[in-house]
Order: C-alpha cells, then structure tokens, then sequence
C-alpha cells in the first residue's frame, strides 16, 4: 500500500473526522456549526463518497471562502474556509504525515513547540524558565509577520519529498495546500494577503503549522547552535541570552536568516510593541503569559481580552433580553440559562489554558471582573422579569426554558386543539 492509499482508507478519514467535526462545533460561526452537523448526519455516505472520489483519482478539493477576520488597527486575518469535504481530506493528509517517522522527526526540534503533537504551549514557558534558572539574563521577544502568506510553499513541499518513502501523495498534497477564492472579488482589496500560488499556505488549514514547522527547522537549527537560546511557538519567537550582547547578536543572526526565507521579524525599537527587549528579572511577556523569575501568570494582555470577550457576550444578551426574545429557536443562547451557560464554560476554558502559571492572583482579578459583569447583567435581567411577570411565554423565554408551543409540530393524523389536557 502506498501512502495516497492510507489518505484514502475509510478508517483514516474517520479519525479526520473526529478532529474536523470537533473544531468546527467551537466555530464562532453557525454557517460553520450547521454545515457540520448536516455533514455529521449522513457522515456514512459522505465518508463512503470521499473515499471512492480518493482511490479513483477524481476527488477535487474545490475552492475555498475567504473569509476575512477584522484585527483592530491591524490588517484582517486572511482566513480561507474550504468545504467540509476538502477540510476532511487535508486533515487525513496530516494524520498520515505526522505518522511517518521522517517527518515526525524533522519537525520535532527541541526548541519548537508549536503544532506539533504532544507539545504545548505550557512546555515552552517552561523551557524559558530552565533557560533562565539557567544563566539567561537578558530576553528579545518578537515574532514573524504575515508568516503562513509568506511561506514559499513549493520549497516545502520539494523537502516534504525528500521526506516520504514513496511519491503517492505529490499531486494531492499540492492540490490541498493551494485552494482558489470563490468569493474573490468580496476580498479585492486584500487579495494581497491570501495566498498566492507559490507563496504561502492559508490561515486555518490544517496543514499550514506543519508546512511552517518544517519551512523553518533550518532556522531552529542554526540558531540553537551558539551559547543562546531560540524557543519558537509557530511565529513567535524567544531568544534568551547570557547577557544583552548575546542576545542582541543572535536576534540579529535570526532577522538575517529569515530574510533569505521571504521573511522578516519584528524589531523591539520598530514601535509596533510587537516585539521587546530587556532583562529577565522586569518580566516579559510570551505566549500570552507573563514571565518572571520564579512567577508565571496570564500577562496584562490577555487578562484584558478576555474579560472583553466576557463584557460582550453579556452586553449582547442584555441587549436582546428588551426585546423579549420573541423567536426562541434563534434567541435561547441570549436567555439567562444560555448566556449564563456560556460564561461558565469561556471562563473555565481560559482559566484551563492558564493551569500551568503558578500566581493565583492574577485569576482572583479576572474572577473579581467577571463577578462585577455578571452582578451588572443580573440588574438588566431582573428588570425585563418584572415586566415579564404578567407573561408567562415571555417569562419563559427570558429565562430560555422552552415551550411545548414553541416545537414545530409534524403531525401523522391531523392537529387537533382540544383544549388542553389535565392528564
């Protein structure tokens, strides 16, 4: 069996599945929730279809939907959402990739962290502190912008070659990493920042972290190589010196090496703030935490986009509460039950995410905020259930426990009303 033959096997694509399914469910987008669930009930024929479409060579991955992601002050994350089918395909690709040892092996550098199986985030924070505990002094954080549009794309797939042990999968892993617009004229005057033919690989596709991890291992290598330390998460990036002049030469070393790969870094005197420089007893911070000898927290930043993202799910549901929630198939997220549903489980994810950091206070400021928000959203509540009181639907729907009345009714014998039953 070839590797093309693994791709194609209905077991492969079941276990893609499972992963494709999973992510698109936590999409913000109900496009993409819905577009799940109808693929997920007659996931048998479609699995059935796919694979058939896969051993017979005619499968086509179709063009994808761009769809842009607004960044205040920022150019807009160039996202592309291919169909479900094509989503499907590109992640049974990765799972055979991540399977074969050449691969495995040439992505897994000890001082990479990012998309890559078994590693997280937590262990890079951790690598920082033992590069301190070390005899690390002085910090440079910056990261790559505009990194998966800028990949040379043909490069990595040339390496990916020299990798397999067989050419089976040269013409699909092509066709999977360079997807047409089908909206493009809707994103005209960003096409710029989607992926051309040859450079780039697009944001939210499986397979690009993989593509960038094995992109940039020469980087990892070469500047790992002297007395610093490089810690690389995807894009950003840590170098960690003995002493200022150290580090200064090897983020310099890092800038030069990236512009031979069509790439740059940020620069910590450029005035973006995407980048920064200092010793490592003032703190820095990376990967959304904040660093400290000793200390480990979810830095200002990401305390503050959080509790953002909180503020406006309940100013949103406040927002729809005055209007009574008249359509419940639509507005039951925007009830007390469901919004409140909802903050419990955004806040018992982030704080998942931060489970390594060892300061408590920190989450008792993020806890404090959350309580003031929620005390703030109950008082817009209880007004609108005083003026309820003398409705009961309206009642009921504020509080998102649904109605009988409310379920579209398919009868097999004609509907009859007889007023109601007792029994």
């Amino acid at each position: 069996m070839t590797l093309y033959d693994d791709v194609a096997n209905h077991s492969t694509l079941e276990t893609a599945w499972l992963s494709v399914r999973r992510s698109g469910l936590r999409s913000q987008s109900e496009r993409t929730r819905e577009a799940i669930k109808s693929f997920d009930a007659s996931l048998g024929s479609h699995l059935e279809r796919i694979s058939s479409e896969l051993s017979e060579g005619t499968f086509a991955f179709g063009k994808a939907r761009a769809a842009p992601i607004a960044k205040p002050g920022k150019d807009p994350r160039p996202l592309l959402v291919p169909e479900i089918p094509a989503r499907l395909v590109q992640r049974a690709l990765l799972e055979i990739l991540q399977q074969q040892d050449q691969i495995s092996s040439y992505v897994d550098h000890p001082c990479s962290y990012g998309g890559l199986p078994g590693k997280t985030r937590a262990q890079a924070i951790a690598a920082a502190c033992e590069s301190i505990a070390g005899g690390a002094t002085f910090v440079i954080r910056s990261d790559i912008p505009g990194f998966f549009t800028r990949i040379l794309r043909q490069d990595v797939l040339a390496r990916i070659r020299e990798l397999l042990p067989d050419e089976s999968l040269n013409g699909l892993l092509d066709q999977a990493t360079h997807l047409e617009i089908s909206n493009v004229e809707q994103v005209q005057t960003i096409r710029h920042l989607f992926p051309s033919y040859d450079e780039g690989v697009a944001q939210g596709c499986c397979l690009s972290p993989l593509f960038g991890n094995i992109y940039l291992r020469g980087f990892d290598d070469d500047l790992n190589s002297g007395d610093a330390t490089v810690l690389r998460y995807i894009d950003d990036f840590l170098v960690l010196g003995r002493n200022q002049d150290s580090a200064r030469e090897v983020f310099d070393q890092a800038r030069r090496l990236l512009r031979t790969l069509n790439l740059g870094a940020y620069h910590p005197d450029d005035g973006t703030g995407k980048a920064s420089a200092g010793h490592v007893e003032r703190g820095f911070d990376f990967l959304g935490c904040r660093v400290t000898p000793g200390r480990i927290e979810p830095s200002k930043g990401a305390r503050q986009a959080f509790i953002e993202r909180v503020a406006d799910q309940l100013r949103t549901s406040a927002h729809r509460l005055r209007t009574g929630l008249p359509d419940p198939a639509v507005d039951q997220p925007y009830s007390l039950s469901g919004v409140l549903l909802r903050t419990g489980r955004m806040v018992r994810g982030w704080s998942e995410q931060y489970r390594f950091c060892n300061q408590s206070d920190a989450f008792g400021s993020v806890d404090h905020k959350v309580d003031k928000l929620v005390t703030k959203y109950l008082k817009t509540f209880f007004k609108q259930y005083k003026k309820a009181r003398s409705d009961p639907a309206r009642l009921r729907r504020l509080l998102g426990i649904w109605m009988t009345s409310d379920t579209r009714r398919e009868p097999i014998l004609p509907l009859k009303d007889n007023g109601g039953s007792d029994s």
